[in-house]
């Protein structure tokens, strides 16, 4: 796969954009310990791609809290909101590459779990929240990342369709999703902890271990 082909690049953000695993793992335990709870090792895997209010959801029905969705929510947005602002970077060679798609003309958008205030924060104190044409959620769309519909909504905002797109992910879900829904993926595997690598691997029609490599 020539990358350089593409016109639209979709990329999500935690994890494949952003160094932010511990920031996340940090969020859980911090919540989760508030309650008397620890942070199972399997939570993380479990709510990768849901986004926010079925995070949320899940969250409440697994260990059965007496609070409502947007009450979960708001605690999380109170943990992160200064991680995100301060202590949050983007994976090495990411600047570069982003700028070297600009300078082709290429449209460039981010497809995340993520809300958009915090998405906005982090790429503005990155230095590349200009690069971007456009920022989806899934909170625009039906289904959480596992389905196709956020890379779809993506494509569309730029005005593009799935075959002129390419799609980056670190996670099973997203790769899986963006797949379904007809598009070229670029596996990014920048952190140690990524679940389900080899499968990552032989699902994507290719894969970065830095964006160093795609210069």
């Amino acid at each position: 796969m020539k990358l350089d082909n593409f016109e639209g690049y979709i990329f999500d953000l935690d994890g494949t954009l952003i160094d932010s695993s511990h920031a996340w793992h940090r969020v859980d335990d911090i919540f989760l310990s508030s309650y008397g709870l620890e942070t199972p090792s399997d939570y993380d895997r479990e709510i990768a791609g849901m986004g926010f209010e079925l995070a949320a959801q899940y969250t409440i029905d697994r260990f059965n809290l007496n609070r409502t969705v947007n009450e979960v929510i708001d605690e999380w947005n109170n943990i992160v909101k200064d991680i995100f602002a301060t202590e949050i970077f983007l994976f090495s060679g990411t600047d570069n590459y982003l700028r070297y798609l600009k300078r082709k003309g290429k449209k460039l958008s981010v497809a995340t779990v993520n809300s958009i205030e915090l998405t906005m924060s982090v790429l503005n104190n990155n230095g590349v929240l200009d690069l971007f044409d456009d920022i989806t959620t899934v909170a625009e769309v039906t289904r959480p990342k596992g389905y196709p519909d956020i890379y779809l909504k993506s494509a569309e905002k730029l005005g593009l369709s799935a075959s002129n797109c390419v799609v980056f992910e670190d996670i099973l879900e997203g790769v899986k999703g963006a797949i379904d829904g007809g598009f070229k993926t670029v596996a990014v595997l920048c952190k140690e902890n990524t679940h389900y690598r080899d499968e990552i691997i032989s699902l994507c029609d290719m894969y970065i271990t830095d964006y160093n490599e795609l210069i």
